[in-house]
């Protein structure tokens, strides 16, 4: 069977298969080409040209071999079917113009070369200049853009949109900041420590180190002077620099009460669906529900993807809010004991990223109404602080 078979349609015939070798010669001497021999229950299917299957169908006839018809399948069958259900042949014209007027609009955005500056705060920026998922690109005056959008913002030096069918790509080079470069004419400056602490180094860059490894120092004390004694007596000036490595003591507390209050799920809730297409946000479900004196509110908006590869300009989006009731909860000593540890184990790594971490020491007391857990770390860290003065009137 044909490709032209298809469009114009074809049949199946059926008859005995004692009729076979006859049917075939049948459809041997007028030419009729058959396909897709299959056997059934005693009987052969086999399939031909619309116009062919009926004429063979009236040859056999005529020698007294039933041959049975199935309706004509192919494009016309398939016409038949579209004019019965006008709902299709509908969604299929308005399917046609989608994509026709969707071909000159933006589909997706891509941005490359930012490390800094986030995607959504570009693509925030482009949406407030008019250019966003769902712009006609056609009437886009693209310099115009660039330009509109270097005055707009300080982050990025260049920016630049160009298109690639329906997705824009756009191509950033992130400003650079430069470290000002300060004036210290008529200024000298000294290294004092910001806290408490043992010195364990002083790594001056300019000036000399006041202080020596193991000393104390305390919290403003010079670490390294910027005040150089000069070998006749007098004195010259510098800017001094440096870092000041020191072991600081940090004390922590953790309490958690036995008897708490906290904000609790009922188990009543209501969402609200949307859908966005192209930029336009449509609310398609609704369900307020009651309105909660308190509740927590979880907003989920998720892209939707062809094949879980290729992103769609549609979104749909859930807010769903549920109703909370302040409960008093107790605590057990040892649940209450778990919790301070959880918590102390957290502040513990915040202190600790401060510098290195040299030795801790934690004691845990039941207070009758409280776990409290008490913690001394001893982080290494740079303490200094520059602190300038003029050199007209040295400290």
């Amino acid at each position: 069977m044909s490709a032209l078979d298809w469009v114009f349609g074809w049949r199946t015939l059926r008859f005995s298969l004692s009729d076979r070798t006859a049917v075939f010669d049948l459809a041997y001497r007028a030419g009729i080409r058959l396909g897709r021999e299959r056997f059934r229950g005693g009987e052969v299917l086999l399939r031909a040209g619309a116009g062919d299957a009926l004429l063979l169908s009236r040859l056999a006839e005529e020698r007294g071999i039933s041959v049975a018809l199935s309706e004509i399948r192919g494009l016309p069958a398939a016409f038949r079917f579209c004019l019965r259900r006008p709902g299709i042949a509908v969604g299929l014209l308005a399917g046609a113009v989608f994509l026709a007027w969707s071909s000159g609009v933006v589909w997706d955005i891509r941005i490359e070369g930012n490390t800094e500056t986030s995607d959504e705060a570009i693509l925030n920026q482009l949406e407030e200049l008019g250019f966003g998922i769902g712009t006609r690109f056609r009437d886009v005056d693209f310099d115009q853009l660039h330009a509109d959008y270097a005055a707009a913002q300080n982050d990025l030096s260049w920016l630049s949109v160009c298109m690639d069918g329906t997705v824009a790509r756009v191509q950033v080079t992130e400003m650079r900041e430069k470290e000002p470069e300060r004036d210290h004419r008529g200024l000298g400056a000294n290294v004092v420590a910001a806290e408490d602490g043992v010195i364990e180094e002083i790594r001056p860059e300019e000036g000399q180190a006041a202080k020596r490894t193991g000393e104390v120092i305390r919290k403003g004390e010079v670490a390294i002077s910027g005040i150089l004694e000069k070998k006749d007596g007098g004195f010259r000036y510098e800017y001094a620099g440096g870092e000041v490595l020191a072991t600081v003591p940090v004390p922590i507390r953790v309490e958690v009460p036995f008897e708490q209050v906290e904000m609790r799920p009922t188990g009543r809730e209501n969402c609200r669906k949307t859908l966005k297409i192209f930029g336009k946000r449509i609310k398609f479900l609704k369900n307020y529900g009651i309105a909660y004196r308190s509740c927590d509110t979880i907003d989920i908006i998720g892209r939707v993807c062809l094949f879980d590869r290729i992103p769609l300009p549609v979104w749909i989006g859930e807010t769903v809010t549920r109703e909370t009731e302040a409960r008093t909860v107790i605590l057990t000593p040892e649940e209450a004991e778990e919790e301070a540890k959880a918590r102390m184990r957290l502040l513990i790594r915040e202190k600790a990223a401060e510098g290195e971490l040299s030795s801790k020491s934690i004691r845990g007391l039941d207070t009758g109404t409280a776990y409290r857990l008490d913690a001394l770390l001893y982080v290494t860290k740079d303490i200094g602080k520059t602190e300038e003065f003029g050199l007209s009137d040295p400290p």
